[in-house]
């Protein structure tokens, strides 16, 4: 009997064994780390399985997508679960899990008035926080985690300032943690005042699953490892294999192709060059194709592969660099089981010189190995209204979601991105994910910034530098490096359009993800789009004959009151020479009078142009003391010209004509400081 019993323990020591050395590795904060800069890992499978949820401040009213009113509503801060008491604090809730997982991204704005708020991490059930800091400070990098793995999305390069000694981080701009927190059985996350906006990824992993929770103590014993993953995200690797380079003129619909080698292998990196001077057009019309065991797999622009946009400005991420010089060089790990072909197709009107280099390496192919995507849309001329969803993207298979580029031509200055993602995993009727913003997913907060580079995230620079000008082209990239999406049967991607203006917009988006192969998706191929010529900003806008208020020298005005000049905000039309006076009028009875300059001593008539808005007054004008055109109600809901404003006809006096402008007064619709008023020119004729 013992001889039995010792055999049966031995049969079941033994398969305990095997278990163990097929079971997926203990989730810590070193195996994320290391994790993060495995870019082989990304075209694994994961192991363990997770999935990738999150928690926002998000409008709640978003709860029916067949309800318009709601399901586009805008209200998408200071929402949170609950409040509770803890040691006697009063504390807002803002995320909770039960089971094992890691949160693997945070992101909020950056307000001044938030500086003295905590924030609080609590792991298991605990009733004590592991992790308590000021929750500014946290996500900007100015806390226990420092660049690039908590950053702020600014303009800047490399984040080369924020790793400066005495740098300090600006408000009024995105903060983003991507510091991997994991804990074993639970986690919740509250702040101490009320939250404002946030953004919370977190991975759950299935129940079982050997997590250990995060502690104080693991960072200090980390050191080495955070510096060398830090250091590692900072970098510009080289493939570390020998690149295949062929160069070519193309013409117009011709393609320079490359077979790679047969066998289980991956591409390691891929690099393209192109002519600065052609750069522009050529980075939309050329045409990045590849297939992999005879499926085709990626069809995608230069432009949003290599997240450029259309113009040639520096910009890196994680995966991506672009160089002035035209080189631009990709870092995804293409594996394929047999066969691997790449190509570069000129789908535009004009031929252009082109070199391609790729360089292979080995692969072990396996059950968890996964096929590189690159799709793309593009829909030109865009309506901004009704306000809708756009999608990116529908596939179909196993596989995980990494990342995206959007690029978007605005035609008006005023903001574009207050639209909210959709993600719906795996056939799901409602979205696992919905931010609080287009700017918000990409990483930076408000419209503020006018390029960035990270890991994680990037903006070349754009075709306006004010803060509050987005006319032109924006392009910008978000990399998922652990917040990747996983997905068992699908995805579906979708960006809700809500712009602040009834206008027409030119969105193209490029969206990256593995799958096993057989996977499908809904982004057919669009040479006519991708080789339609670029829109373009019209050349500034100039009224004949006019004189700008923002030339003028003011000859008198009512005491403390604030002029300056704006350049962005219209959201239709444009301002003569680009910009207005912007008159910060705070009650009946301010003024500003200025001396218009006119030729001759003939009498001449008048016309005065200027801006309407939401928060401004109504005004009367005089001319050399005299009544002219009637008191002008500048009251709009949005931020338009006002066409022309006829004042009469007056006789100058030593070439010059007084015009004083008076406020006398508010539309009962006008909000906030209902006094304000602005001017861009006059023409005297």
């Amino acid at each position: 009997m013992r001889r039995y019993i010792g055999l049966v323990t031995l049969v079941g020591l033994v398969a305990a064994s095997l278990s163990a050395a097929n079971a997926a590795p203990t989730v810590t904060l070193k195996s994320l780390l290391l994790e993060m800069v495995d870019r082989d890992a990304v075209a694994k499978l994961p192991s363990p399985a997770y999935t990738c949820r999150q928690a926002s401040s998000h409008d709640a009213r978003k709860n029916d997508p067949g309800n318009p009113a709601n399901w586009h509503s805008n209200e998408d801060f200071g929402n949170f679960i609950h409040t509770e008491v803890n040691e006697g604090r009063r504390e807002w809730v803002i995320m909770e899990h039960e089971g094992p997982g890691a949160i693997v991204r945070f992101w909020t704005p950056l307000l001044a008035d938030k500086d003295k708020q905590n924030i609080r991490f609590y792991f298991d059930g605990s009733s004590t926080p592991a992790i308590t800091a000021k929750f500014n400070d946290l996500l900007s990098g100015q806390g226990f985690v420092r660049p690039p793995l908590a950053c702020t999305a600014m303009t800047g390069t490399d984040l080369r300032d924020q790793l400066k000694a005495g740098f300090k981080a600006p408000r009024g701009v995105g903060g983003d943690l991507y510091l991997p927190i994991p804990y074993a059985r639970g986690c919740k996350i509250t702040l101490d005042s009320a939250p404002f906006y946030y953004v919370i990824n977190y991975r759950g992993y299935r129940p079982g699953t050997d997590v250990r929770t995060f502690s104080m103590a693991q960072v200090d014993a980390e050191k080495a490892t955070l510096k060398r993953v830090s250091d590692t995200l900072g970098g510009r690797p080289a493939p570390g294999v020998k690149a295949q380079a062929r160069r070519a003129m193309l013409a117009p619909g011709e393609a320079l192709a490359m077979d790679l080698p047969a066998g289980s292998r991956a591409v390691r990196s891929l690099q393209v060059h192109l002519s600065p001077a052609e750069a522009g057009q050529a980075l939309r019309a050329t045409v990045l194709e590849a297939s992999f065991d005879g499926e085709a797999t990626v069809w995608c622009p230069l432009s949003e592969f290599f997240g450029a946009g259309v113009r040639l400005y520096p910009v890196q991420d994680w995966w991506r660099t672009v160089a002035a010089d035209g080189t631009l060089t990709a870092r995804w790990v293409m594996p394929y089981q047999r066969t691997g072909r790449v190509a570069l197709r000129n789908v535009g009107a004009k031929p252009m010189t082109v070199t391609l280099a790729v360089a292979v390496g080995p692969w072990a192919w396996d059950g968890r190995s996964l096929h590189f995507h690159a799709n793309w849309r593009c829909q030109i001329g865009t309506k901004t209204r009704p306000i809708a969803d756009w999608n990116t993207l529908d596939a179909r298979g196993s596989g995980i979601y990494v990342g995206d580029t959007l690029t978007v031509f605005n035609p008006v200055g005023a903001w574009y991105g207050e639209g909210d993602e959709r993600i719906y995993v795996d056939g799901a009727t409602f979205p696992a994910h919905i931010g609080t913003g287009t700017e918000d997913y990409y990483g930076y907060a408000w419209g503020m910034a006018g390029w960035f580079s990270s890991p994680f995230m990037s903006m070349p620079k754009r075709d306006r530098a004010p803060t509050g000008d987005w006319q032109g082209y924006t392009t910008t990239s978000r990399v998922r490096l652990l917040d990747g999406i996983p997905m068992r049967t699908g995805i579906k991607h979708d960006m809700e359009i809500w712009h602040w203006a009834d206008t027409k917009v030119d969105y193209a988006a490029g969206t990256f993800w593995y799958a096993r192969p057989g996977a499908t998706h809904n982004r057919p191929t669009q040479p006519t789009e991708a080789g339609a010529p670029l829109s373009e900003l019209p050349p500034p806008f100039a009224m004949a004959g006019a004189v700008e208020f923002e030339t003028l020298s003011v000859a008198a005005k009512s005491p403390n009151l604030i002029i300056g000049t704006q350049d962005a905000g219209l959201s239709e039309g444009q301002w003569s020479g680009g910009m207005q006076l912007f008159v910060q009028a705070g009650k009946v009875g301010d003024f500003v009078e200025f001396d218009v300059p006119v030729a001759g001593t003939q009498p001449c008539a008048l016309t005065l142009y200027g801006t309407r808005s939401r928060d401004y007054g109504i005004l009367r004008f005089t001319v050399n003391g005299q009544p002219a055109g009637h008191d002008f109600d500048a009251f709009h809901l949005e931020a338009v010209p006002t066409g022309p404003v006829e004042l009469g006809t007056f006789t100058p006096v030593g070439g010059k004509l007084r015009l004083r402008g008076e406020v006398v007064g508010s539309n009962p619709a006008s909000t906030g400081p209902r006094y304000y008023f602005g001017l861009d020119c006059i023409v005297a004729r």
